[in-house]
């Protein structure tokens, strides 16, 4: 992705931001550890994106004790793990430690308050996932479209345990394009905001308006529900959908891995 421009400069939104996608991850953990000036979450699942640490620190140039901490942890459960600097800054010494970039992911935001863009497909049905469902329709589009093993089941299972014990905070929706299963996608509630997760669309469906019609359905659910503030993290294949909806980028986020 080249250079990201940041687009809307307010402090509340970004610290908003942050509480949003901690609050994201506390849900999704199936353990956590405070620092002084961080926080991890472990969820089992096999991606650096979801076993992270956060790192608020200000001075960023002494990190040997927090790199020998959030290892101990991580390694508990056996999992990759990324290190999440947001809002990003290079100001670290990470790649003393062995650390390199897997890449830098703007942060969005949408405020509900505004008119939401008409964009919709009439030709693509979606519909919520409920309690006692196993989210097997949902994985499919998401396993697909961020490329993960077949095999490994350890994100739906997750997911699926977390809805069937009566979690609130995660939607889960599946979209139809002319009656064919072709995407999905997850709407948290976080305590006054929501983020958008999960967005992905079969091969066979792309360019069909599918990522679009389903973030602004969910857009429209969290509006109905009250809330006025809508983030998300972009890739950079869905960079331009977004912008194209009208979300702008508040801050970056950092990610490294251990290479």
């Amino acid at each position: 992705m080249n250079k990201i421009r940041i687009e809307l400069h307010d402090e509340k939104i970004i610290q908003k931001g942050i509480s949003s996608i901690t609050d994201f991850y506390h849900t999704l953990a199936i353990d956590e550890h405070k620092f002084s000036d961080a926080i991890a979450f472990a969820t089992g699942i096999d991606s650096p994106f979801l076993n992270v640490l956060f790192d608020f620190r200000l001075e960023r140039n002494n990190s040997a004790n927090l790199v020998e901490a959030a290892t101990t942890f991580f390694n508990q459960h056996k999992s990759p793990w990324g290190w999440f600097i947001t809002p990003a800054s290079s100001n670290n010494d990470l790649t003393d430690y062995g650390f390199i970039l897997l890449e830098e992911a703007p942060a969005m935001y949408f405020d509900l308050s505004n008119e939401i863009p008409n964009l919709k497909s009439n030709s693509i049905t979606i519909l919520e996932l409920h309690q006692g469902d196993d989210l097997t329709t949902w994985i499919q589009p998401i396993n697909e479209g961020f490329g993960a093993k077949e095999e490994d089941d350890g994100y739906r299972k997750l997911n699926a345990d977390i809805l069937n014990r009566g979690e609130k905070k995660l939607k889960h929706y599946v979209a139809y394009y002319k009656n064919k299963l072709a995407a999905a996608g997850t709407l948290f509630l976080s305590n006054d905001a929501v983020m958008i997760h999960n967005v992905a669309t079969k091969t066979d469906f792309k360019k069909c308006g599918l990522g679009t019609t389903l973030t602004l359905h969910m857009m429209e659910e969290a509006k109905k529900l009250g809330f006025r503030h809508c983030f998300l993290d972009s890739s950079e294949d869905a960079f331009n959908l977004y912008k194209k909806i009208g979300f702008r980028v508040y801050c970056t986020t950092l990610i490294y891995n251990k290479a």
